[in-house]
């Protein structure tokens, strides 16, 4: 996500190693995920929330400079359709998941409203 629109934004660096830090993941391994992110893990090792958690982490990046371009929505919807969500579904988790993200609601703020639905 960080380098979909050709530009690397401090902000977006500095919320990708907070997110980091949360979850245990050292630098290095962030490094490998800005620069081989395809090498990373497999999706179908990952549950639904962790699927969701995953995409609305990419989605709050896309937001951290205050714009969200068209190469980030695609990478979101990309995104979706590798972890294997309908293609039916892709732009409405996406468009979701950003809106989510620009309103800057938690994850597990997200993820109560998806449990309602």
């Amino acid at each position: 996500m960080i380098i979909s629109d050709s530009e690397v934004h401090p902000r977006e660096l500095e919320l990708l190693y907070q997110l980091g830090k949360e979850k245990g993941i050292s630098e290095k391994e962030i490094q490998m995920a800005v620069f081989s992110p395809n090498n990373l893990f497999s999706s179908e090792s990952l549950s639904d929330e962790e699927k969701i958690t995953y995409l609305y982490n990419l989605a709050q990046i896309a937001w951290a400079d205050g714009n969200l371009a068209d190469n980030e929505k695609a990478t979101m919807y990309n995104t979706c359709r590798r972890f294997g969500f309908g293609e039916e579904y892709i732009l409405e988790i996406s468009d979701f998941l950003l809106s989510q993200a620009e309103n800057k609601k938690s994850i597990s703020e997200v993820l109560q409203i998806i449990q309602t639905l």
